[in-house]
């Protein structure tokens, strides 16, 4: 499934920096998650992007799988999952 990333928000809260992503499939599904990274000095605004990537990388997952599902057909007379045709 390709996602495109984009920074939602970007920007210091309290002790952090806050960093949102938004990612959209290919079908205009729309997963928003915000991380609070660690401030480090000499740290780049990309690697920041990239921290905060890493860290919502499990639930950005769990949502593609979630994503891969909708809109498919279910069966119950043989429990099986198909395209719409």
């Amino acid at each position: 499934m390709s996602i495109t990333y984009t920074v939602d928000k970007f920007m210091i809260d309290d002790t952090k920096k806050l960093v949102g992503l938004k990612g959209v499939n290919a079908t205009n599904d729309v997963f928003i998650v915000d991380k609070r990274i660690t401030i480090v000095d000499g740290t780049t605004d990309a690697q920041y992007v990239q921290q905060a990537y890493t860290a919502a990388k499990t639930e950005i997952d769990e949502w593609a799988a979630g994503m891969g599902v909708q809109g498919m057909v279910f069966n119950p007379d043989d429990n099986s999952l198909s395209n719409r045709d």
